[in-house]
C-alpha cells in the first residue's frame, strides 16, 4: 500500500510540474512517456551499424572504488567480450588501491588515479564518493584521447554485443523510470525547461567531448561558479537526497533539448535490468529467464 501511495504522490507531483507548460503539453508528455516505455521498444527496428562505426575510437571510462573490486572484474570481462568489435581503450579511474591496480593489470586495462581526472583533488571537494565519480565522468572530456567516451558504472555487466554508433550517429539509450528527485536537481542546474518523459539512467552512456564542454560551460555561467563547485553546492545543499542527481539524466536531457544535438543521436531503449544487492554469480548463473533479451545488468550496492 505504501508503494502505491508513493507512486500516486509522484504522479501528482509530476503532473503539477508538467502542467506549468500547459495542460495540453502535460497530456502529450504523459502520452510520450507511455509510448517510450511500452510501445517504442517493441515496434521500432534498430538501424544496422556501418563498417566505419566500429572504427570510430572510443575510450571506455570506468570510475571505481575498492569495495566494487569483484564487480569490476565482471564489468571489465564483459567489455572485453562484448565490445571486441569496437576500436577502444579502457580506463579505470579510482583512488590509489593495490587491489584495483591488480585487477586492472590482470584485465590489461589502464589504471588512472582519480585526482588526475578530477577538476581538483578529491579531498578538496568535500563531498560524497558517488558525487566524486559523477564529476570524474563529466571532467573526463579534458583527458580522454578520443572525441567520444563511454562512461560505465563499475557494477554494470554487459550481456551481449554492444553497438554505440549507427551510420555515423551516436546511440543514446533511455530507461524506464522518471525520478522526480532527479528532476528537481536538473531544474536547479539547467533551469525550468522541458524534460524527456523517461530516464537516461542506464548506468552507461556515450558522451561527446564537445557536448560535455558546452554543457559544463553553460552550468558554470548559470550557477555563477566553476561548474564542479556549482554542482557540488546544488547536490549537497537544500537537503536533497543522495540519489537526487544523475549525470546521465543531465547529459541526456541536454542533448534532447537541442534539435541539432538530437539529430546526431539515435535513441534506443536500454533493455537493461537492475539487480540491487543481489549476488552476481546467482543472477548471471541463472541462464535464461530474467536476463533473456537483456542488454546489461547492474548490481547496485546501496551502502554509501
Amino acid at each position: 500500500m505504501t508503494g502505491i501511495l508513493s507512486r500516486v504522490r509522484s504522479l501528482g507531483a509530476t503532473l503539477k510540474r508538467e502542467s506549468r507548460h500547459g495542460w495540453g503539453y502535460a497530456g502529450a508528455w504523459f502520452f510520450r512517456r507511455f509510448y517510450y516505455r511500452y510501445v517504442r521498444p517493441r515496434v521500432v527496428t534498430v538501424e544496422e551499424a556501418g563498417s566505419g562505426d566500429f572504427e570510430r575510437g572510443l575510450t571506455v571510462l570506468v570510475p571505481a572504488a575498492e569495495k566494487d573490486a569483484d564487480l569490476l572484474v565482471l564489468c571489465l570481462g564483459s567489455v572485453r567480450e562484448h565490445l571486441a568489435g569496437q576500436r577502444h581503450e579502457v580506463w579505470v579511474v579510482a583512488p590509489e588501491s593495490e587491489l584495483l591496480r591488480a585487477v586492472c593489470a590482470e584485465a590489461g586495462v589502464r589504471y588512472v588515479l582519480e585526482d588526475e581526472v578530477l577538476p581538483v583533488r578529491a579531498r578538496e571537494l568535500r563531498t560524497r564518493g558517488w558525487v566524486v565519480q559523477q564529476l570524474i565522468k563529466l571532467n573526463a572530456w579534458r583527458h580522454v584521447p578520443t572525441e567520444d567516451y563511454l562512461v560505465l558504472d563499475a557494477d554494470t555487466v554487459f550481456l551481449r554485443k554492444q553497438v554505440f554508433f549507427r551510420r555515423g550517429r551516436t546511440v543514446l539509450r533511455y530507461a524506464d523510470q522518471y525520478e522526480l528527485l532527479y528532476e528537481r536537481s536538473l531544474t536547479m542546474i539547467l533551469g525550468d525547461r522541458p524534460r524527456f518523459p523517461v530516464s537516461f539512467v542506464t548506468h552507461h552512456m556515450v558522451m561527446s567531448r564537445g557536448i560535455v564542454e558546452a554543457l559544463l560551460k553553460q552550468i558554470g555561467e548559470r550557477l555563477g561558479a566553476e561548474w564542479w563547485d556549482g554542482l557540488v553546492r546544488v547536490i549537497d545543499a537544500n537537503s536533497i537526497s543522495p540519489i537526487s542527481f544523475s549525470e546521465f539524466d543531465l547529459y541526456g536531457n541536454y542533448v534532447m533539448n537541442d534539435p541539432e544535438l538530437r539529430g546526431r543521436h539515435v535513441l534506443e531503449y536500454w533493455h537493461g535490468v537492475d539487480a540491487p544487492n543481489r549476488v552476481p554469480e546467482e543472477v548471471l548463473g541463472a541462464g535464461e529467464g530474467r536476463l533473456a533479451g537483456r542488454n546489461s545488468v547492474s548490481f547496485h550496492r546501496h551502502t554509501q
